[in-house]
């Protein structure tokens, strides 16, 4: 990540000098002269500490950073200014507005010895919000280490595989072979703690390596090394270990019959414990593994046991893949018997298979990608059989890959917006539109926000992706104001997990407060189910923006509740119908019914009605005649990026003419 500077004083040779000192530092360095021209480059570039002078005129040094801090919470303002102004900044720096006071004349070893505080400091406030969206987000089982051995922070999924239930619990006690020497490797660079990420149990060798550019992210890949059975585990002793399974899949695979390797996964284990006991759960499993090992007796198939809860088995005796799956069937049949329910538990197993050689061509290729498909497919159907698929697990690399570059995706400057018009059926005119995000990756070029919106709503990078695309509309918001063009309504899609969020409201209100704009231009777009599944919380916040001057949209209605019962409970503004309920609108009645009914209530409730999705001009009639008020789709323009955009309203006449052509 690029350090950038921002230094503002209305002084130019000031300017100057800093701008010297800093570059020739390795910073990239940003001046202004004025808070306005601070806030311009702040909104094209984010640097993460800004420096300014306390006396300017119009917006002075108190002004300026505080409407940073508030559209930019991360970045480190301090002040460089003559000693008799301190006493003014006091309250800043008591607030946290301010990271430091520096004064003028200033020494520049001093200076500059405070600038690289600041950053080091931002890194590892960055760092830190990294590791808390990681911890709350992540599929995969993270743990905090520090220098001395001492586990830190947790997720959920590493306490289940590692039933750690305490942080004061050493590194030694989960991975015995985790030494002196290993700690020191992974310390190596001086830094506080480490994030390890770990996929399985505690009986297992390791690889490190780094999952990130960041020296404290670390992987452990997991090599499975079975040390024998534990005393109560009277029948693994009896079970093949890894080694002897690959070994005996080798010599399969010099004839030329296929086999299968098959990952058997008890899905719910580690739940028993809390459920029926320790000791309860250790004779379950006694029983779970003699029915295991006497069905490979029947079916003439070698089990082998890798983990608490992995097996594997290989298969040589079956016809085609139909006659497989029977026979995995019949193999797992006894698990859906009710000889377990005595036991107040369920057995549910995650079944997953390779055939040789179709999905790999050793042995250890094909165990792994048995293990692979078993891990993907764990929170899927209970005792249904999946085989392995190189496409699939391709994808699941990919959105990892997108995931990870998300959370850089505003700092590398890679978004960008782009606006659909909207045309009034009512006015003639495109008067409307709505902003819509998109992504540019310097390796995988433009990302759908098809492929990157879901990742980024399940792994909780849209929070900040949220506020990015509100601070960058309302920047061409005010860009279009000075230019003379005015829109009725400017749409910004909200994600429900980021109106969920305590200080949704606060960083709004303080975002918005940054530009001067009609508050009454932007409407925040959200989607139905969200809104009904959280009634009450969405009332009282979406009260709070409207009271701000902000219209409310449902989007997508129809494509989840379908119901305007909820509605007189919440304060919206605009219904906006999804295009799958007027895609046969033009031959079918029963649709231009239920569009007009839907419609004429909207209305009752005081709502304006927009349809998205419209691509012909009979859609486009029909709508009219049903009422609708506002339509957007490909008949009427494509989303475009800014400048097409802007040229569009500028010629207004042109715009309506191309609508209405041929009417």
């Amino acid at each position: 990540m690029t350090n950038k500077l921002l230094i503002v004083d209305d002084e130019e040779a000031i300017l100057r000098a800093l701008k010297r000192l800093f570059a020739r530092a390795g910073y990239r360095v940003f001046t202004a002269t004025s808070g306005y021209d601070a806030l311009n480059i702040m909104a094209q570039e984010h640097c993460q500490v800004i420096i300014s002078d306390f006396r300017m005129p119009v917006m002075n040094g108190s002004q300026l950073l505080a409407a940073i801090k508030a559209q930019y919470p991360t970045s480190l303002c301090m002040i460089l200014s003559g000693f008799t102004d301190f006493s003014s900044v006091l309250a800043l720096l008591n607030s946290g507005t301010v990271f430091r006071f520096l004064q003028k004349p200033w020494d520049e070893t001093l200076l500059y010895s405070e600038v690289e505080a600041a950053f080091i400091a931002y890194n590892k406030h960055f760092d830190e919000n990294e590791v808390n969206q990681l911890m709350a987000n992540s599929a995969e089982a993270l743990i905090e280490l520090y220098p001395n051995g001492q586990i830190g922070r947790v997720n959920g999924v590493a306490k289940q595989i590692f039933n750690l239930d305490s942080s004061s619990i050493l590194i030694a006690d989960v991975f015995p072979f985790c030494s002196y020497e290993c700690l020191l490797t992974l310390f190596s660079s001086n830094i506080d703690n480490v994030v390890l990420k770990a996929t399985t149990g505690k009986n297992v060798e390791f690889v490190l390596k780094k999952t990130t550019d960041k020296s404290r992210f670390f992987e452990l890949q997991f090599m499975n090394k079975n040390d024998g059975a534990l005393p109560y585990r009277k029948q693994l002793a009896s079970f093949l270990d890894q080694n002897e399974i690959v070994n005996l899949a080798d010599s399969l695979l010099e004839t030329v019959k296929p086999f299968a390797m098959v990952a058997i996964h008890l899905k719910n284990y580690s739940y028993w414990t809390e459920i029926i006991g320790p000791v309860a759960t250790e004779k379950l499993f006694d029983d779970i593994a003699l029915t295991l090992f006497t069905q490979s007796k029947i079916s003439s198939s070698a089990l082998a046991f890798l983990t608490n809860e992995h097996f594997v088995l290989l298969m040589d005796n079956f016809t085609n893949e139909h006659d497989l799956h029977k026979q995995l069937t019949d193999f797992i049949a006894p698990f859906s018997h009710t000889s377990y329910s005595d036991k107040s538990v369920r057995v549910e197993l995650v079944v997953t298979y390779c055939i040789a050689r179709e999905d790999g061509d050793n042995a250890a290729q094909l165990l792994s990608n048995a293990l692979i498909s078993n891990r993907l497919h764990r929170t899927g159907h209970s005792h249904f059989f999946m085989r392995y698929d190189a496409a699939i697990i391709e994808q699941k690399r990919k959105q990892l890959f997108i995931s990870k570059a998300l959370f850089h995706a505003v700092d590398n400057q890679q978004l960008y917006l782009h606006f659909q018009p909207k045309f009034d059926l009512n006015q003639r005119k495109i008067t409307s539109c709505e902003v819509l995000l998109r992504w540019e990756h310097p390796q995988l070029g433009n990302i759908s926000p098809v492929v990157f919106i879901p990742i980024a709503e399940r792994e909780g990078q849209i929070i900040e992706l949220g506020y990015w695309v509100i601070h960058a509309a309302c920047m061409a918001i005010s860009n279009w104001t000075q230019k003379g063009i005015r829109l009725d309504k400017v749409a910004i899609n909200i994600s429900g997990k980021q109106l969920s969020h305590a200080d949704f409201i606060p960083r709004v209100e303080a975002l918005l407060a940054g530009f001067d704009i009609d508050m009454s231009t932007l409407e925040f777009e959200l989607t139905e189910s969200w809104l009904v599944d959280n009634i009450e919380e969405s009332a009282e916040k979406l009260t709070r923006l409207k009271n701000a001057g902000i219209s409310i949209a449902i989007d997508d209605f129809g494509t989840g509740y379908s119901s305007l019962s909820y509605l007189s409970k919440l304060p919206i503004d605009v219904l906006k119908i999804d295009r799958s309920l007027i895609i046969d609108i033009s031959d079918n009645l029963n649709t231009q019914s239920m569009v007009g009914n839907i419609t004429r209530m909207a209305h009752d409730l005081g709502m304006k009605v927009v349809v998205e999705g419209v691509e012909h001009i009979e859609q486009m009639l029909i709508l009219e005649k049903l009422n609708c008020d506002v339509i957007q789709g490909y008949f009427i323009a494509r989303p475009q990026d800014e400048d097409s955009f802007t040229r569009l309203i500028a010629n207004a006449d042109a715009s309506i003419a191309a609508v209405m052509g041929g009417i």
